[in-house]
């Protein structure tokens, strides 16, 4: 009985890999149901629109003011550079404002840009940036359970071994020899094993996986670890998509990506809740999937280039990937539509909000790769972008131009990112 348990999860990827690979080809390639197209001249209003809300929001950060009195006068017209922005951006509304500017999240991110610079003062911003992609997505996953988000030790942790291990993998400089013996060891370190470190690499793994270990009993959380091995396991199957061009049929590249993107939020959702209805399992790992091929569609040139071979780069220079893109629209939408394992208050505002945002992350992965797609398609396809291709290619560019630009400034004893939280925090 003891073994069946402990094999769980394990079972479940399983199962989940098979199911949702059947799901996937028989999911219609057909051009979406898609809603609201917008003509040119509205997406340069929407361009000039956005412009000047980023424009105006930096050189306010710069006019941060002393006192408390003045503080709260520019903290209110921010408010309303913010509402006016909600109010007329197809970006955002004023639901998914209040849900992702929730005092709570806010907190969360706050706290976790913190403690993350506190952990290794080293680590570059953008992969903290990484980092809190995963800690939002499991905020998300609180939400779905009828919790108020919160930071929690494993869920820190958890999120910082995304950009520690992926990063990892992906590094070029490291050989695939180098990156099996240290998933050997940090493996055994999951199973919790006794393994010392060996570099402050390993040391960093080790401590985060501790971190998890302090807030969850390895004799009562099975499941919890369980899950780490899952996804750890995932990670190691990935190295055969590097370092080598293959055919479709060759090897079996939708199973790895699945399991991969699967185990990691199927993993999130154990850390969070601490156990699993099977709907509920499913449901996640579902969601892990169309986030790793939404990550493929987006990275497909880097990719090929890189010799990391998915669903995606492998056919990204013999076919048109239209198709693909078709698809995984509509696999979202599917997901999301037809799943009923969740019944908090605001299940619907919380679905539509994921399906928009992943919508948003396909839309933009077309854009960057517009050479990967028919013309026929990307044309029809152009009416649904909330901007022209050239500004939807060339915004986070843009953002991450200004952000890193004042990043390291303070402004009147206080640093962006506090001003930024202090501007963000609800009243």
């Amino acid at each position: 009985m003891e073994q069946a348990n402990e094999l769980k999860v394990s079972n479940q990827v399983h199962n989940f890999i098979s199911s949702f690979t059947d799901t996937w080809w028989s999911t219609s390639k057909d051009f979406p149901k898609l809603k609201n197209t917008t003509t040119y001249w509205h997406k340069k209003k929407q361009e000039r629109l956005t412009n000047d809300f980023i424009d105006k929001f930096v050189k306010a950060i710069k006019s941060f003011p002393l006192g408390n009195q003045n503080q709260r006068i520019w903290k209110k017209n921010i408010n309303l550079l913010i509402d006016n922005f909600v109010a007329n951006s197809d970006l955002i509304n004023s639901e998914d404002k209040n849900i992702l500017f929730s005092e709570a999240l806010l907190k969360n991110t706050e706290n976790f840009v913190n403690e993350a610079q506190a952990f290794n003062p080293d680590m570059p911003i953008e992969n903290i940036g990484q980092a809190l992609r995963n800690l939002w997505i499991m905020n998300i996953i609180q939400m779905l359970f009828g919790k108020l988000p919160k930071l929690t030790p494993s869920i820190f942790s958890y999120s910082m071994l995304y950009p520690y291990t992926d990063n990892f993998l992906d590094d070029n400089n490291i050989s695939k020899s180098e990156k099996i013996k240290m998933n050997d060891t940090f493996e055994k370190k999951l199973a919790g094993e006794s393994v010392q470190p060996i570099s402050p690499y390993e040391r960093h793994l080790f401590n985060l996986v501790e971190k998890i270990e302090g807030e969850f009993d390895r004799s009562k959380n099975i499941e919890v670890f369980e899950s780490l091995l899952c996804i750890q396991n995932a990670q190691m199957k990935s190295l055969i998509q590097q370092g080598k061009l293959t055919l479709p049929y060759e090897c079996d590249i939708l199973g790895i990506s699945m399991e991969k993107g699967g185990s990691s939020v199927l993993a999130d959702a154990y850390i969070v809740n601490g156990s699993l209805t099977e709907e509920e399992a499913e449901f996640f790992f579902g969601y892990g999937v169309l986030l790793q091929i939404c990550d493929d569609l987006q990275d497909a040139k880097e990719d090929f280039k890189n010799g990391h071979m998915t669903i995606v780069s492998q056919l990204s220079t013999k076919w048109p990937l239209d198709h693909i893109a078709n698809c995984l629209i509509n696999f979202t939408f599917d997901l999301l539509n037809n799943t009923k394992a969740f019944n908090c208050p605001n299940i619907d505002l919380l679905k539509e909000l994921i399906q928009k945002n992943c919508l948003k992350l396909i839309l933009f992965a077309i854009t960057k790769n517009k050479s990967l797609y028919s013309k026929k398609y990307f044309k029809k396809m152009k009416a649904y972008f909330p901007y022209t291709p050239r500004y939807m290619k060339n915004l986070y560019k843009k953002l991450k131009r200004k952000y890193s630009n004042n990043i390291k400034e303070s402004y009147n004893g206080m640093t962006t990112n506090e001003i930024i939280m202090y501007a963000l925090k609800p009243e």
